[in-house]
């Protein structure tokens, strides 16, 4: 109250003063005017909560705040060409490394832009020549960048499709700790820190600053490495040099494949290139429907082999014709296949295969079956990788146990019983499936005595078969009681746990003599974290592949204790090969236990690398091994269609399944994504390699080259340490990462209407009905008022998280909005809405202004009232989230788009205020 008299007092005088004196007088100093800003791409728009604009300084020398440059090493394209990878180490300043040698650097912000130096290839230099590069020009995918300290280096390791620390590369960079790091005086401070927020064409105009006392801290910062994905869109007609820069000032778009824009030309008058979604093209990946001949997508048939029960989803093979050709095609470890089209309820409906004791197999096609698939005591399989990598498989458990003749049973207490195994009937052939269930039941669990006849419910039954009778699993067998018998097995005494860890499975793998080479087991990628066997000339390494640290899931990995005994180990035309045996159990948890009655398809990755050393890999793949077994049908089912996508002419093809998340946790799957997998998939990361030209083979690649640099403006304070009671100066904000396209990496959004053309990934749709996730208004598809927006949604929880900063990261020129949400009460509560703002084409007055780029003002929090911000967010244990992102797609589709969100924040709630009495 007293301020507010003051304030009031203050306010009258100086109306009395203008009475008085008049206006000049009072206002006879200079007028205060905010300063200039020293950011490096001006003033910047901020968000909190629902509300835009807000009143936060976004100027960061106003708040006293240092910086200094980084430029990347030089980027030389053509156009058309994807420029994707890692730039190398580039020391920072002498000065800025000296000052924080043993001490914190805390950075508060940064900011981006792509330049051309003066003079050509000497950037920092003449800064003040710099001259920013339209992203109409070049533009910027995304881009990931480190600043890493003395304590901590970078390690490149590989990464699987759809892995989002990656963004759709290959490969990934990570840093690790070295071993300093842990003698610090305060070891809890981070050695490096990972840059990639608002990272894509929205990176120059969207800021990527923090609250005060929040920042990315540093301990003793060294050395800075950049990984931009560039593509080059400028028109070459227009010229590419510093005098070009107000030539074609309007964008003029160049050639594009036949597949971009799903193959729709480009619009009169369009603001954007189309190849800057990566569409697939004749060089690569090309969907037929455009490239019949070029064989860039090349479509297969996969079968799956089941080991018990019935094919799933009602995938069975309808045809002897199919059935025969399926078997010959999975490659199953046998010397010779016999085909037979039959009749018989003994098998099962329609494709199955059955081991002989000779190595043979019968493919038998069926009508009439009523059997099921079943899995033996004896299994085989053999699989190739596309990297020439070998598995063979045999496994058997037949002679684990010891079967009583007919004419026993275990008597005793029930609480001996582990599980029970009843027969389906009164046929012979089902009290030895209930007596094999138990076998493989009991190779599985440890506690295991062995398996014996039971008839608890109609003890008269003894001595004839029943369906009242069952085979029990027990942990003892307290007597052993006779009786008329049944079958062989009556009482089936497992071996000691000795025999289960001797040479049951025998394994031989075989790859090239002169390096490494290796296979993951029931694994489709390195993110699955397998049991793998790594052999070369000196013998074989079991390890435990990705246990490196939670950013590192793809690393190499731990070696295990060997539990696998080498037989053989011998080289001919080549090709190395190793024969081991080992048990059923692995040795630890670590170690992989083969299960005889698992699927009959096991997925592998292989690898091979460099040298005989075990490191990083020259070259890797992925293999599906098809399981037999000797005596017993294992089903042959159809799994559909798959394609592989391949470099023109069917070379270099990789094939993919991404991890798209199902109803009711996302939408991609619902709404049948192309991305989801290579068969349907026509753009995005997975068509745009480093160096590849977003064009088709018979388009022209020009000479002239686009030569520019990535420029980093780093913001920062110096870190002080807590003084006794209170906090540190800066609490570290770490990264939050979720995406609206869960699991893919990015999406696409199609068209809202054929319109007379067919939709690439969607064959068949039907002329006048919404594309999946489309909503429209007005006369649609060809009114004048039609308006359509395609929607994706993805829920997820997260726990004990107080969120600083948020920033959507979105690519499509068409790009409505993505807002966050939490729903913790069951009221859904908006936490962040991000409007996209387009550019109005002002260049070259405004430099960043170019018409239909967008900017994503990211939302902030804070508890310090004076910033003009919402209070920070706490999210306890558990707060269900989901995320909305939404897109016009009236007439054009867009492929390769992503809808990530990338969020900073800490993990201690915020000071409670204290209480007032008023």
């Amino acid at each position: 109250l007293f301020l507010v008299q003051l304030e009031s007092i203050a306010m009258a005088l100086s109306r009395v003063a203008v009475l008085l004196l008049g206006p000049g007088l009072v206002n006879a100093a200079p007028e205060r005017r905010a300063p200039k800003s020293v950011n490096l791409n001006g003033r910047y728009s901020v968000s909190t909560g629902t509300k835009q604009d807000v009143h936060f300084n976004d100027d960061y020398a106003s708040k006293g705040h240092e910086y200094f440059d980084m430029w990347a090493p030089e980027i030389a394209t053509h156009y058309g060409e994807v420029f994707w990878t890692e730039q190398g180490d580039q020391p920072i300043p002498d000065h800025i490394r000296e000052r924080f040698n043993g001490k914190v650097i805390a950075i508060t912000g940064y900011e981006f832009d792509q330049v051309m130096v003066d003079p050509t290839g000497q950037p920092g230099v003449n800064p003040e020549k710099d001259i920013s590069v339209p992203i109409n020009w070049a533009y910027n995918h995304h881009y990931m960048f480190w600043l890493t300290g003395k304590h901590s280096e970078l390690r490149r390791v590989a990464a699987d499709a759809g892995d989002p620390m990656a963004h759709g590369a290959q490969h990934k960079t990570i840093a690790v700790d070295l071993p300093s790091a842990a003698l610090r005086a305060d070891p809890s401070i981070p050695t490096s820190q990972w840059f990639s927020e608002g990272n894509g064409g929205e990176s120059r105009k969207s800021f990527h600053g923090y609250p005060n006392g929040f920042a990315q801290l540093v301990d003793s910062p060294t050395t800075f490495r950049m990984n931009p994905m560039q593509i080059d869109t400028r028109n070459r007609d227009c010229g590419v040099t510093r005098a070009d820069i107000n030539n074609c000032t309007q964008f003029v778009p160049g050639p594009e494949p036949r597949q971009a824009r799903f193959g729709r030309p480009a619009p009169k008058g369009t603001n954007y290139s189309g190849i800057l979604e990566c569409p697939c093209n004749s060089r690569f990946g090309g969907d037929p429907m455009f490239y019949p001949d070029s064989k860039t997508k090349i479509v297969s048939h996969n079968y799956l082999a089941v080991s018990s029960g019935t094919c799933p989803g009602k995938v069975s093979i309808e045809s002897a014709e199919q059935c025969f050709a399926a078997a010959a095609e999975m490659g199953f470890n046998v010397t010779r296949l016999v085909n037979k089209s039959t009749s018989d309820a003994n098998l099962p409906e329609d494709c199955s295969i059955t081991q002989q004791r000779d190595g043979s197999a019968i493919v038998n096609f069926n009508t009439g079956g009523k059997a099921t698939c079943q899995s033996g005591m004896k299994r085989t399989g053999e699989a190739t990788s596309r990297v020439n990598v070998t598995l063979s498989l045999s496994m058997d458990a037949s002679n684990l146990f010891c079967r009583s003749k007919p004419g026993k049973y275990c008597s005793g207490k029930r609480d001996a019983v582990l599980k029970e195994f009843k027969m389906a009937s009164s046929l012979y052939e089902h009290a030895f499936k209930a007596r094999n269930d138990c076998e493989k039941y009991c190779l599985k669990d440890r506690r295991c005595w062995g398996c014996s006849v039971d008839c608890p419910n109609a003890p008269l039954l003894y001595g004839r078969l029943g369906k009242a009778c069952q085979w029990t699993a027990r942990s003892s067998c307290e007597k052993e009681e006779i009786w008329q018998g049944m079958i062989e097995g009556d009482v089936s005494k497992l071996k000691n746990d000795e025999d289960l860890d001797s040479a049951a499975v025998t394994i031989t793998v075989s790859g090239p003599a002169d390096r490494w080479f290796g296979v993951g087991l029931n694994a489709s990628r390195m993110f699955d974290q397998p049991y793998a066997l790594i052999c070369n000339e000196s013998g074989v390494l079991e390890q435990k592949l990705g246990t490196c640290g939670e950013e590192a899931r793809h690393c190499p990995g731990t070696q295990l204790e060997s539990s696998v005994k080498v037989v053989s180990n011998t080289v001919s035309n080549g090709r190395r090969t190793i024969v081991m045996s080992r048990g059923l159990h692995g040795l630890t948890p670590n170690h992989y236990s083969f299960d005889m009655e698992d699927s009959g398809t096991m997925h592998l990755i292989t690898a091979i690398g460099h040298s005989q050393t075990f490191a990083y890999h020259q070259a890797h793949g992925p293999a599906e091994m098809s399981l037999s077994s000797t005596g017993f049908p294992t089903c042959i089912c159809d799994a559909g269609q798959a394609a592989k996508l391949c470099e023109s002419g069917g070379t270099s093809c990789s094939q993919f399944v991404k991890g798209c998340v199902a109803e009711p946790n996302g939408d991609l799957l619902e709404q049948r994504n192309p991305t989801c997998n290579s068969q349907t998939y026509v753009g995005g990361l997975s068509c745009c390699g480093h160096k590849r030209i977003m064009l088709d083979a018979d388009q022209e690649i020009r000479p002239e080259l686009l030569r520019y640099h990535m420029k980093i403006r780093f913001w920062f304070q110096e870190y002080t340490l807590a003084p006794s009671g209170k906090a540190a100066s800066h609490a570290n904000l770490e990264r939050i990462y979720y995406q609206t396209e869960a699991n893919a990496g990015e999406y696409d959004i199609p068209p809202a209407f054929a319109r007379g053309q067919p939709i690439p990934g969607y064959a068949g749709w039907p002329e006048d009905k919404p594309t999946p996730g489309t909503t429209c208004t007005g006369t649609c598809p060809d009114g004048p008022d039609c308006d359509c927006v395609h929607t994706i949604t993805h829920h997820w929880t997260m726990s004990e998280t107080r969120l600083i900063y948020a920033g959507g990261h979105c690519h499509a020129p068409s790009c409505v909005s993505i807002d966050l949400y939490r729903n913790d009460t069951g009221t859904p509560q908006l936490l962040c809405h991000q409007a996209t703002r387009f550019g109005q084409g002002n260049f070259p007055t405004d430099k960043f202004d170019e018409a239909g780029y967008i900017m994503l003002p990211p939302c902030l929090w804070s508890d310090d009232t004076s910033e003009g911000l919402e209070p920070t967010q706490w999210l306890p244990k558990n707060t269900p989230m989901f995320s909305v992102k939404k897109t016009q797609n009236t007439h054009w589709g867009h492929y390769g788009d992503m809808a990530s969100w990338q969020m900073r924040g800490v993990h201690f709630e915020p000071p409670k205020l204290p209480d007032v009495l008023i």
